[in-house]
């Protein structure tokens, strides 16, 4: 997300931006954190468990992400803290789980509610950063220090947050160092002469261009669906289930039913040290996240809608939203598919 650059010319206008030393040093190339591996992901039950949950067998991988996490295993505790503290990872078998059994899955014991496996490996950096991330009051140093730690998702994940939070030091974060495709969220937290010289830096073409108040047509859109980078997690998601003649129509549909590019920006792996994100994104568990996080975008008093507009757009992306939003649903006796 930061990329570091050897020599950094800002054009005059971007001198304010440059303010505060300890921090442009740190987006220049000041030493990170040490990346760290989370001890027991080599173990054989964990790479087993995990396996089974990217293949969506909950079932199966939950349960036994538990009994290691009980047992100490410091990769299980933090994929299981992951999933507990992101929606759109928790799939049917657990949503049909009474929430007692849901929280003795995800959590350490302790408290009315459980403890997120989180806090009982604190100490480890990364999770440190996470932890950090998610407690008001952290700053740009978050996104370095998830770059160090080989977290590009977490990474984007920490100037989207600070961005929403409008925090006050992202003025000083040079434009220039940061990855194009998330230039606007510097923009938005600028002031009027800087947001000129960021403007200036955003790709032609970016999708970007819509959060800094331009108009961009369908198929302008779509290009840029099928070239980013950014949009892995759509594309990952139709290429399983369109025909290529399909694609452009899928991206653009799957785009506007999420309804949020700072969400495209941080869907992926709940833990790269763990699950790297091309690996995350093609797994059955995977995709299936992508369509979860689509279909919270909508309420239930809206999905039937968006789910019926999707359909009439491409309906092989349709399909497969119906599809997992019926998984979610109780089987009620007399009580039909509605989406």
């Amino acid at each position: 997300m930061i990329r570091i650059c050897a020599v950094l010319r800002p054009p005059p206008a971007l001198a304010r931006l440059l303010a505060g030393a300890a921090l442009a040093l740190s987006l220049s190339g000041a030493p990170g954190v040490a990346t760290t591996p989370v001890p027991g992901a080599e173990a054989p039950a964990f790479m087993a468990a995990r396996d089974a949950w990217l293949a969506d067998d909950e079932a199966a991988a939950l349960p036994a992400l538990a009994a290691l996490a009980a047992e100490g295993n410091a990769a299980a505790r933090v994929l299981l803290g992951q999933i507990d503290k992101m929606p759109a990872l928790q799939g049917p078998y657990l949503a049909h789980l009474p929430r007692t059994q849901r929280i003795a899955l995800l959590r350490a014991p302790g408290g009315m509610s459980g403890r997120s496996w989180l806090n009982e490996e604190a100490a480890h950096p990364l999770v440190a950063a996470w932890i950090a991330l998610r407690t008001p009051g952290g700053g740009p140093d978050l996104i370095t220090r998830l770059e160090a730690l080989d977290e590009p998702r977490a990474a984007r994940e920490a100037l989207v947050t600070l961005a929403a939070r409008e925090h006050p030091e992202l003025n000083a974060v040079d434009p220039a160092a940061v990855d194009g495709d998330l230039l606007y969220l510097l923009w938005r937290v600028a002031d009027a002469p800087h947001r000129a010289a960021i403007a200036d830096l955003v790709p032609v073409g970016s999708a970007q261009w819509q959060m800094m108040g331009e108009v961009m047509d369908a198929p302008a859109l779509e290009r840029w669906l099928m070239a980013s980078t950014a949009a892995e997690p759509l594309l990952s998601l139709c290429r399983a289930l369109c025909d290529e003649d399909q694609m452009a129509s899928c991206l653009g549909a799957a785009y506007g039913a999420l309804g949020s590019h700072d969400a495209l920006l941080t869907l992926g792996s709940p833990a790269e040290s763990l699950i790297a994100q091309e690996e995350f994104l093609n797994s059955p568990r995977g995709r299936a996240s992508t369509m979860r996080r689509i279909l919270l975008a909508s309420s239930m008093r809206a999905r039937r809608a968006m789910l019926d507009r999707v359909s009439a757009e491409v309906a092989c992306l349709g399909e497969a939203l119906r599809a997992e939003a019926q998984r979610y649903r109780p089987a009620l006796p007399g009580v039909s598919d509605g989406g």
